[in-house]
């Protein structure tokens, strides 16, 4: 786990705050707040890469879905990839994106938010850099032009049918 007591606190913050500004249906249909992981559960959930469907928009506007990889450090998402691909393309245009990661119908995780590319330059990208390659073996720059997507959620939705299940240690 990377992330400190404060990056816990704001990632609470977001979860409660989202769980706030949810419709009736979603709260209904995900069961808020009974059904919600906290933060610490999340980030104990979410160790190394966990494979994500990951929505951007087209210089057209279409919405644009496929599965990638994506980390969590330091209570934000990041998505491993290259400064060529696609999905970075249409984030430089339209920062507005989406992601969801599920488990069958037991667990759910959806985020709404914009994305900004994480160069080499960052302050952050060599620790990225470290847990991508501690998770997968493999190192962005081997790819081409290495970035990181880093997922800034307005809103982080989350449910487990089972919430106990998962640790808050």
């Amino acid at each position: 786990m990377h992330e400190t007591k404060e990056d816990l606190l704001t990632l609470q913050a977001l979860l409660d705050h989202s769980i706030e500004q949810a419709g009736a249906f979603l709260r209904a249909s995900f069961q808020m707040p009974d059904h919600s992981l906290s933060a610490r559960q999340l980030v104990n959930l979410w160790q190394g890469l966990h494979t994500i469907a990951f929505a951007t928009v087209s210089a057209q506007g279409e919405p644009r879905v496929a599965p990638i990889s994506a980390l969590l450090f330091r209570g934000n998402f990041y998505i491993p990839t290259v400064a060529t691909a696609a999905r970075t393309r249409h984030v430089m245009r339209q920062p507005a994106v989406s992601f969801t990661y599920f488990q069958g119908n037991d667990l759910a995780i959806i985020a709404h938010g914009t994305a900004t590319i994480i160069r080499p330059d960052h302050l952050d990208f060599a620790a990225l850099e470290a847990l991508q390659r501690e998770s997968s073996g493999q190192s962005v720059q081997e790819w081409g032009e290495g970035v990181f997507l880093q997922i800034t959620p307005a809103v982080l939705y989350t449910f487990a049918r089972q919430p106990e299940v998962y640790t808050t240690e």
